[in-house]
C-alpha cells in the first residue's frame, strides 16, 4: 500500500485502528460500541466537529500493533465489500470529495479511476434513488454520527442495484473529523428474496392478483377511508359461470389459461386505485373505492362497473387447444359470470360481514338465472 501512503486519511486509520477496522467490517453498532471494551465509535464519544476527541486515550485508540499496515492491506483488497474513503466536507452540495475507493468499487459500477476520484459519491444515484433515505443520510453527516443506510444505486452503463452501506467519520492525531470512510454491500439478490417471499404471501401465483390476504388488508383500509371521506365503496364477488366444465373438457392448463386472461380483463375494467383479486378457484372479487358521497350516484357508478365487468366476461377468450393425436388448434371460447355486489359507507360493517354479503348477492345472481348482476340489500339499509 506505499502508493497510499500520500492520502493523510491512512495515517488516520492507523491511529483510529479500532474505528477504521469497524468501518472496513462494516459493523457500525447501534450504540456506537462493540463488544470489545476497547473498540469505540465515536457515536458517543465525540459529538460535533469544534469537540476534539482524546486519540490517546485507551478507550479510543489501543496501544501500537505490529503490522498493522499488513493487516489493513489483506482485509482491504480481500473484501467483497466495497471501501469509499472521502474527505470530511463539504457534507453537502457538492458533497465531500472521493480520495481513493478498493478494486471491488470499480468492478461492481464500472468507473475508472479517473473517474472516480475527486468525484462525489453522488455518482452513484439516480432517478429512483430513494430521496427520503438521502434526507436521512445527509442529516446523519451533518451531525457527525455514524450512519447505516440502504439505497437504489446506479452503475455507469445504468443498471441499478440495491447498495446497503455503513458510513463512520474518522478522526485525526487532535480528535478533528478528517474523513469519511464507507464500507458498501450489493444487497440484490437478498432484495429479491425479500420481494419473492412478499409477492407469495400477498398475490395469487397463477394470475399474480392480491390474494385474499392482501384484499382483506386493502378492504380495511378503504373502510377507514371511507370513514374519513364520508365517500361510498363497494365490493363485487364475480364467479365464472359453469367454469368446470373447460377443466373437464380440455385440462387444467386450458382452464389456468383462462383465468389469467379473465384476470387481465377485469384489471383493465378498473381504476389504478381500485383492487382487483382472485379468492380462489375462478371465483374474483374487484373493490371499488371512493365512488362518491352520495349513495344514488355511488350505487350507480357500481353498477356501471358492475356491468362492464359483466359484459367483458362474455366476450371470446382465444384459448390454445391440444388434444390427443390433433394438431394445436385456438378455440374463441365464450363464458359469462355472475356477478354480486354490497356496497359500503365507513366501518358500519366488518369486511368478512361485507364478503359474506357480496357473496351472497352472487349466489342470488346465479340463482336467477346467471351472467347476472345482483346487489345485496341489509335490512338496514334502504
Amino acid at each position: 500500500m506505499k502508493q497510499l501512503d500520500k492520502y493523510p486519511v491512512f495515517k488516520n486509520l492507523q491511529q483510529a485502528m479500532f474505528c477504521a477496522m469497524a468501518a472496513i467490517f462494516g459493523s457500525c453498532f447501534a450504540d456506537g460500541h462493540s463488544n470489545d471494551p476497547g473498540t469505540v465509535l465515536f457515536k458517543d464519544n465525540v459529538k460535533l466537529m469544534n469537540k476534539p476527541i482524546d486519540t490517546n486515550s485507551s478507550e479510543t485508540v489501543p496501544p501500537d500493533i505490529p503490522n498493522l499496515r499488513r493487516l489493513l492491506e489483506v482485509c482491504i483488497n480481500h473484501m467483497n465489500d466495497a471501501i469509499v474513503i472521502t474527505e470530511a466536507e463539504p457534507f453537502d452540495k457538492p458533497g465531500p470529495r472521493i480520495l481513493w475507493v478498493n478494486k471491488i468499487f470499480y468492478e461492481r459500477n464500472g468507473y475508472s479511476p479517473e473517474e472516480v476520484i475527486g468525484n462525489t459519491p453522488r455518482l452513484l444515484q439516480g432517478p429512483d434513488t430513494d430521496r427520503a433515505t438521502l434526507d436521512r443520510v445527509y442529516e446523519a453527516l451533518s451531525k457527525w454520527q455514524p450512519i447505516r443506510a440502504e439505497l437504489l444505486n446506479y452503475r455507469k452503463d445504468g443498471t441499478s442495484y440495491w447498495n446497503e452501506f455503513d458510513i463512520v467519520p474518522v478522526a485525526n492525531e487532535q480528535g478533528w473529523f478528517t474523513h469519511w470512510v464507507s464500507v458498501q454491500r450489493d444487497t440484490t439478490e437478498r432484495k429479491k428474496m425479500e420481494e419473492q417471499v412478499h409477492q407469495l404471501a400477498f398475490f395469487d401465483a397463477l394470475t399474480q392478483l392480491p390474494n385474499r390476504r392482501l384484499l382483506d388488508d386493502r378492504l380495511s383500509q378503504a373502510l377507514a377511508a371511507s370513514k374519513r371521506s364520508g365517500h361510498f365503496g363497494a365490493l363485487i364477488f364475480l364467479d365464472l359461470d359453469n367454469f368446470k366444465l373447460v377443466n373437464d373438457s380440455y385440462g387444467h392448463n386450458v382452464g389456468d389459461a383462462l383465468l389469467r386472461q379473465v384476470a387481465t380483463q377485469l384489471k383493465a375494467c378498473v381504476r389504478e386505485m381500485d383492487t382487483v383479486s382472485r379468492f380462489g378457484g375462478d371465483e374474483f372479487v374487484v373493490l371499488l373505492s371512493d365512488l362518491h358521497a352520495d349513495r344514488a350516484e355511488s350505487l350507480h357508478r357500481a353498477t356501471v362497473f358492475a356491468e362492464k365487468i359483466r359484459a367483458i366476461i362474455t366476450e371470446p377468450f382465444p384459448l390454445a387447444i391440444t388434444e390427443p393425436g390433433q394438431a394445436e388448434r385456438l378455440l374463441d371460447h365464450q363464458c359469462s359470470a355472475s356477478l354480486g355486489a354490497v356496497m359500503f359507507q365507513g366501518q358500519q360493517a366488518t369486511p368478512t360481514d361485507l364478503m359474506k354479503w357480496a357473496d351472497t348477492a352472487m349466489y342470488q345472481a346465479k340463482n336467477a338465472g346467471r351472467n347476472a348482476i345482483r346487489f345485496y340489500q341489509p335490512t338496514k339499509q334502504t
